[in-house]
């Protein structure tokens, strides 16, 4: 049901968008001025109604790669291929609602910093596996775990992998992190979205073992305070937040 309230939402904005650029330009005889309305309605709709950064930049460019797409007259596989281009690059915004999020530098640095000696680390949605490589690059005591469940991330971190010459303790996983055993875990690591983070709490509790600890980069869990903040001092990831297993109501 939420999946259908946001999807709706979002074809809410486009669709307001349009009628309000028609109030001023029409779209047959003035179509670059309509054009260029409707893309800066989308995107101040979408600010307002808070829409992340990554759907901002949909919403500014959705008209325009439809009003090409008709323009070119696109060949119907056109289509099928970016749909499946889409899906394999990042299907979990679709079923889980979770973007490609890369982590910066900055993150992955203090990360490494603050784990625990030998820590056995896992990397929920491990992307195109830069947390996991970077870190078992400084840090050689770690046992890391990756898993990524679409299809060209993981395909990309697996070529990265072999790229750093099969870094012995690093595992890169295709699967859904759901399904992986949390208890052989002492540290469970996410970048994901507001959106599955209650969820991640609960399976954390309900999954980890008892000393594990859960970082979240800069999302945060509703009435969970973390027990410990890592600031870092980019614009959109501002700390590195840390619960430990027994920490708030079972």
């Amino acid at each position: 049901m939420m999946r259908l309230a946001a999807l709706l939402r979002h074809a809410g904005i486009q669709l307001l968008a349009v009628l309000l650029a028609w109030v001023f330009w029409a779209p047959l005889l003035t179509p670059l001025p309509w054009l260029a309305a409707q893309c800066l309605l989308a995107l101040l709709l979408a600010s307002v109604l808070r829409c992340s950064l990554p759907q901002r930049l949909l919403h500014l460019l959705f008209m325009p790669l439809v009003v090409l797409a008709l323009w070119q007259q696109w060949a119907p596989w056109l289509y099928l291929c970016g749909f499946v281009l889409l899906f394999a690059l990042s299907r979990n915004a679709l079923t889980e609602r979770v973007p490609l999020y890369l982590s910066s530098q900055e993150s992955i640095a203090t990360l490494a910093h603050w784990l625990p000696p030998g820590a056995a680390v896992l990397d929920l949605g491990s992307g195109d596996g830069r947390v996991v490589l970077q870190l078992a690059r400084q840090r050689a005591d770690l046992q890391l775990c990756g898993v990524e469940n679409a299809l060209l991330p993981w395909l990309w971190s697996r070529w990265r992998y072999l790229r750093a010459g099969r870094p012995a303790n690093v595992s890169l996983r295709y699967g859904n992190f759901w399904d992986l055993d949390w208890s052989r875990f002492d540290v469970i690591h996410a970048f994901l979205s507001p959106a599955p983070m209650a969820r991640v709490w609960a399976h954390f509790q309900q999954h980890a073992a008892n000393h594990a600890q859960l970082v979240s980069n800069s999302f945060g869990i509703a009435a969970v305070p973390p027990q410990q903040r890592l600031p870092l001092n980019g614009p959109l990831q501002k700390e590195l937040l840390i619960w430990r297993h027994n920490h708030g109501h079972r």
